[in-house]
């Protein structure tokens, strides 16, 4: 494939992810493309070579474009022959980086792509009638899509699940082997800024440093943020906490996701985390309320993994289960019953 330099990306609206097949078309034959329609703002020109265009909030929170070189997109896509063909399904949005990431295999390897949403019973009715041999998206996504799985002899039964799009928590992850023993499971951490980071196959939250290394052999975790060395020789640091276990890496949540309790740093991540260890919680997360005392108080979203009418005192119980394991300035002060639907920005909301 040849590659020329663009000069104006062609701007693109995408309604379902098999859109992109074209635009993919397209990339090959050297257009760049900027996914969604022209923004209002000045848009930062691509570099040279064929580029996609997808906008993302960035470590920062404020909305940008980010360009992604096409032949380095070529790379992430996974070659192999057994999965020639296959049916993919995906809620991820096609212009977000993980729509480009799911659409991108599933083109690359002759397959096909359903766009799914939440509408349980809908999606449920598109896999009896058109079973999928794989699905990529988060790990939200397909705890709420099990939680509404009606009764059938042909239980779903993919051939490979991947998930991405936010931090895979260990009680979700056990649901998900016990559920799918024989499905291959592929766990991917990434960005728009820099494509991605860690792949694993594991389910407990971990990933082999290895993963990252692959993609960028000089990385540090400074004061509980990976940094990555840039081409000029710089630290970049990629708003992402984490922990290191030797060669392993767990992310544990975002940096911009830290509140601050009377002066304490809280991860609100983290609180969440905990939460969701604790029997009868199936999926917790914890936000900030401005409060006149201390600044903020954290706030604690959860959904029940209980029968109705089994609740009794769980409340009580996650409330003195989280004081043990947290500093008092990030305990919960308030407690809200949601069932905590996918979120349009994943990484940041549930």
């Amino acid at each position: 494939m040849k590659s020329v330099a663009p000069t104006i990306p062609i701007p693109v609206l995408c309604g379902s992810l098999a859109d992109l097949f074209p635009i993919f078309d397209r990339l090959e034959r050297g257009e760049s493309i900027l996914l969604g329609k022209p923004a209002a703002e000045p848009i930062a020109p691509p570099p040279i070579g064929t580029c996609l265009g997808v906008r993302s909030s960035g470590s920062t929170g404020i909305p940008k474009v980010v360009w992604r070189r096409w032949e380095a997109l070529r790379t992430e896509v996974r070659s192999n022959p057994q999965i020639s063909g296959w049916h993919w399904a995906s809620p991820f949005q096609p212009e977000s980086f993980a729509g480009v990431q799911a659409a991108l295999q599933a083109w690359a390897t002759g397959g096909s792509l359903t766009s799914l949403d939440t509408r349980w019973d809908h999606a449920w009715q598109i896999a009896r009638s058109n079973p999928w041999q794989a699905i990529s998206c988060t790990p939200t996504y397909l705890d709420l899509l099990l939680q509404n799985e009606p009764a059938s002899e042909r239980p779903l039964d993919p051939v490979q699940i991947t998930l991405g799009g936010e931090v895979l928590r260990p009680a979700c992850g056990t649901r998900f082997a016990h559920r799918f023993p024989k499905t291959r499971f592929t766990v991917v951490y990434a960005s728009a800024e820099w494509g991605v980071l860690l792949k694993t196959h594991r389910l407990d939250g971990w990933y082999e440093a290895e993963s990252l290394e692959r993609r960028y052999p000089s990385w540090r975790v400074q004061e509980g943020i990976l940094e990555l060395l840039d081409s000029e020789g710089a630290w970049c640091p990629t708003g992402d906490r984490v922990e290191q276990n030797d060669q392993l890496l767990r992310v544990v949540g975002r940096a911009d996701r830290v509140a601050n309790v009377a002066g304490t740093k809280v991860n609100l991540d983290e609180v969440g985390r905990l939460a969701e260890s604790i029997p009868g919680i199936r999926r917790a997360l914890a936000v900030a309320e401005p409060n006149a005392i201390t600044g903020q108080i954290i706030v604690l979203r959860y959904a029940l993994d209980l029968m109705p009418g089994d609740e009794g005192d769980l409340e009580p119980r996650l409330s003195t289960a989280l004081r043990m394991m947290l500093p008092k300035p990030a305990w919960p002060r308030k407690w809200i019953r949601d069932e905590l639907q996918p979120g349009a920005n994943a990484k940041r909301a549930i």
